[in-house]
């Protein structure tokens, strides 16, 4: 009986966490800026085992750039998406510039290992969102 009652409460709170990320405006993505930089620099001080003073510049740049691209987005009220995310890319080239002034070869290497991973999965959702797109199109015409 007791083991009934915790999975049934253990269910209901799953449903409830669940329901409340949905909920949430974009799906549950957070786009705090501040939150968003101190998740990238907690990730990348615990990846790639930077130094205090490297965690403390790597976390300035991460804000910095985090912040840019909070504008970019506030600014993008036509959904000009193309156009953003080019805005968005050159950000990150020029965030990728100062990180790599901050990181040594070895973490700067382990670093754009761990970016390309992250980027192959957004690609595929990307990827199946185009297909998506022009299916619909086709569908109108």
């Amino acid at each position: 009986m007791k083991i009934l009652f915790k999975t049934i409460i253990l269910t209901l709170f799953i449903a409830t966490g669940f329901i409340s990320v949905q909920a949430q405006p974009g799906g549950g993505r957070d786009f705090d800026p501040v939150k968003r930089a101190e998740r990238t620099t907690t990730m990348m001080v615990d990846s790639l085992s930077l130094s205090t003073k490297q965690g403390e510049k790597v976390g300035e740049i991460n804000l910095k750039y985090a912040k840019l691209m909070q504008e970019a987005r506030n600014q993008n009220t036509e959904g000009d998406w193309e156009t953003m995310r080019a805005t968005m890319m050159s950000m990150r080239t020029e965030q990728n510039k100062e990180l790599q002034k901050v990181l040594t070869t070895d973490q700067w290497q382990k670093w754009e290992k761990i970016q390309e991973a992250m980027w192959s999965g957004r690609g595929e959702r990307g990827s199946n969102n185009k297909e998506r797109q022009n299916k619909q199109k086709e569908k109108k015409s």
